[in-house]
């Protein structure tokens, strides 16, 4: 990413939004394989599935599309300094120990005796030299750091200060950065040309972290434990002595080895999980046994073109909202995975929660046709023609609106086929377009679009900073016809700039907390993009087969994923005796 700090290439949208598909249910690409190791061996191995899609091809996480053990913020074999806990939205301490505030300047400390898996110390040079690579090549997604930090010094060998542009001293967003970059060993990537940094393929890796790459091909990636982790005394050394990722070929395969227990822990989309203990009767867990089973951490939302044509006015908007069916939607295209989508930005529970008003949600928008019918007829005097759909005033007839999102991205397309049937039931006619991503993706950068339900920013240290300003900031946002990396709909509204800077900028908490509440009152009033439904950051389903103690919403000890969790769960899980 350039210096230029206008926010995220290409290719950081690219690689979120990819990542993203693999959740909804894409599948791997390649068969797997028949059946996991038997005997002594499923005592000491673990197997996971889910966030691997493909023969892998690079381990460089500051590529395109890392294989696991690399990416998905998991952190088995490259560490952050920080792991960001979804369930308090505390950042806790990974390779560093701490970080203190002075005014503009946050401290932060490494662990004593941090090494690289070759012996070598990791030592606070290596973390300015990781996060310095954004200096020799502009397409390293966290480039735009320089945008509020003006200097990272290395103290010490284990303190490194970071100072904040005084005239944007972002502390939420270095925060993110703190918990979101992988620290990388600069004795091996210094060696590696400036041009070929994003394009290494890196298949030795060597990081700091509890396990190594032991092997990969078609059907698998194996993980072995590293023994001589420098942090087995500070974060407890993890139980399973390997961690197998199989590669599926298709969510059916995935999802019938899981239930046969050979998978332990997927990520796969799996509709009607509940089924599975309620039914059947397997040793099957999800984070919660009460629907939607899983714990929220991204809101989908269906981006509304605010830049032109009838949908430029917020009172068509704020009716469009009004009809569309959010239970239908949580209850047949998410398969019951999701609660009904609320009238606000942030979500209502997790790391969120504190910033979340029930009430004002509450007094937003629903599936509420009558309502929609008052404010097209009343506040802006529109007509139902002789084919149902209203007309406004000056005869713009409202639709037909394209809803588009990517094809094969199936509980989303089953969720606009509803936002089509029943907006154009109550007058606004709606019809869906699933095309190509790539085609999606153009049209939603450049502003070729009516409607188009996207992902926006996920659960964060700066939470809901990033998702407010994907949404409602068009600072450095082009106009349409130039590609745009957020705020896709061209909105804009006067107060955004200085509530969002207000949220970002203060250590007041209660000055942040009121901003927030300020900008989704906005949303409310301005519904340039609505929520359709809530989706955890990782799908996350359990088998005690061979495996007993991963979290649940009883036992709360981590988040339910394996990203940001570090080795939480792979230290407290042990074997199934038997």
């Amino acid at each position: 990413m350039a210096n230029s700090h206008n926010g995220p290439t290409r290719r950081t949208l690219l690689h979120a939004t990819a990542a993203g598909s693999a959740a909804l249910g894409a599948g791997g690409l390649l068969t797997a394989c028949t059946g996991a190791a038997g005997g002594d061996a499923r005592a000491t191995t673990l197997y996971t599935a889910g966030l691997q899609d493909g023969e892998p091809t690079s381990f460089n996480p500051l590529g395109w599309s890392a294989c696991w053990p690399v990416g998905n913020y998991v952190v088995y074999l490259y560490e952050t300094l920080f792991n960001f806990n979804l369930l308090t939205g505390e950042a806790e301490p990974l390779l560093a120990e701490g970080v203190e505030w002075t005014g503009d300047v946050a401290t932060v400390t490494l662990h004593e005796g941090t090494t690289w898996q070759d012996g070598k110390p990791l030592t606070s040079a290596d973390v300015v030299a990781t996060l310095r690579l954004s200096d020799r090549n502009e397409g390293i997604s966290f480039g735009d750091l320089w945008g509020y930090v003006d200097a990272v010094d290395a103290v010490d060998e284990r303190t490194i200060a970071f100072t904040l542009n005084p005239d944007n001293p972002q502390r939420v967003r270095l925060m993110d950065l703190l918990c979101f970059t992988y620290i990388l060993p600069a004795h091996i990537w210094d060696a590696v040309p400036d041009e070929e940094l994003i394009e290494f393929a890196n298949l030795e890796p060597l990081g700091s972290g509890p396990f190594k790459v032991e092997s990969y091909t078609h059907q698998d990636v194996t993980a072995v434990r590293h023994d001589d982790y420098w942090g087995n005394e500070v974060h407890g050394q993890p139980n399973p002595q390997k961690v197998v990722h199989t590669i599926y070929e298709g969510n059916d395969a995935a999802n019938l080895s899981f239930q046969n227990g050979d998978v332990d822990m997927s990520a796969f989309f799996l509709p009607r999980v509940n089924e599975l203990w309620e039914d059947r009767g397997l040793p099957v867990k999800t984070w919660d046994t009460e629907a939607p089973y899983h714990l929220p951490g991204s809101m989908p939302m269906l981006i509304l073109n605010a830049s032109k044509g009838a949908l430029a006015d917020p009172r068509v908007r704020r009716a469009l909202a009004h009809v569309i069916d959010y239970g239908k939607i949580a209850e047949s295209a998410m398969a019951g995975m999701s609660d009904p989508a609320q009238a606000s930005i942030i979500l209502p529970e997790g790391a969120e929660s504190q910033y979340f008003d029930a009430q004002a949600a509450a007094a937003g928008w629903t599936y509420d046709p009558e309502t929609a019918a008052r404010i097209l007829e009343d506040e802006i005097g529109a007509a139902k023609g002789d084919d149902g759909i209203y007309v406004l005033p000056d005869g713009t007839r409202l639709g037909p609106f394209v809803a588009a999102t990517p094809q094969g991205w199936t509980d989303w397309n089953a969720a606009l086929d509803i936002v089509a049937t029943t907006a154009t039931a109550a007058g606004i006619e709606v019809v869906t377009e699933f095309g190509d991503f790539t085609e999606v993706n153009d049209n939603l950068g450049n502003g070729n679009f009516d409607m188009v339900l996207w992902y926006v920013s996920d659960v964060a240290p700066s939470s809901p900073w990033a998702r407010i300003r994907d949404i409602l900031d068009d600072r450095a946002v082009p106009p349409v016809g130039e590609m745009a990396f957020w705020n896709f709909g061209r909105f804009h509204h006067d107060a955004v700039a200085g509530l969002l800077d207000e949220a970002a900028t203060t250590v007041d908490e209660e000055a942040r907390e009121a901003a927030y509440v300020q900008l989704d009152d906005l949303l409310r009033a301005e519904a340039p993009a609505i929520p359709l439904m809530y989706r955890p950051l990782e799908f996350y389903q359990v088998s005690e087969k061979n495996w007993k103690g991963f979290p649940t919403k009883e036992d709360p000890y981590c988040a339910p994923m394996q990203g940001m969790t570090g080795i939480k769960i792979l230290s407290r899980i042990t074997p199934v005796e038997g």
